[in-house]
């Protein structure tokens, strides 16, 4: 009877120590539960509207430099042109929206080198590694006519950069230049 006693009283400690290890595992278990709703219902959300009001004004500071750069290059009263909020130009005339493929060779190449100016523009704006003086800009006047051409003198000169490498087949460009390398 005492060695069934001494083995019931083992078994006792056994589980005991069974029970103390559930425990340890159950506030384990609760405290990591109430990280993943911390995580799930507070941080995240917040991380998502932080990341969305950002967002929104970095659209919002993208679209007001396309626009000024759009108007700058196009210089017709009934055309406009936006970002909508997946960064995508949206044409209009007189109010009517146009597709980007009725427009004329000129007028994409305009729309492009608004979006790509304004792209370096935010870029150098906001981001640190980018402070460079030097941009570089290949044919941004493919298509052009006379009177667009004549915008890009405005252009290089709204630029402010220290240093524009513009690689081009147009002649007229040459007078808007220091420097003019034939290749």
């Amino acid at each position: 009877i005492e060695g069934e006693i001494d083995h019931a009283k083992r078994q006792v400690q056994i589980w005991e120590a069974a029970v103390t290890e559930a425990e340890d595992w159950k506030t384990q278990y609760k405290k990591l539960e109430d990280y993943h709703i911390w995580i799930k219902e507070f941080f995240i959300p917040t991380i998502n509207q932080i990341e969305k009001q950002v967002l929104i004004s970095i659209q919002q500071d993208f679209n007001e430099t396309y626009r000024r750069w759009f108007k700058i290059l196009i210089d017709d009263s009934s055309k406009e042109s936006r970002l909508d909020e997946n960064f995508t130009p949206i044409l209009e005339q007189d109010g009517f929206e146009q597709d980007f493929y009725n427009l004329s060779g000129g007028e994409k190449t305009s729309v492009s080198l608004a979006y790509r100016l304004s792209l370096n523009t935010m870029m150098r704006k906001n981001t640190e590694s980018l402070k460079s003086n030097l941009l570089i800009l290949d044919e941004p006047t493919d298509g052009f006519s006379k009177n667009q051409l004549s915008k890009v003198k405005d252009v290089l000169r709204e630029l402010k950069s220290e240093q524009i490498i513009l690689v081009s087949h147009e002649k007229e460009l040459e007078t808007y230049v220091d420097n003019v390398f034939q290749i």
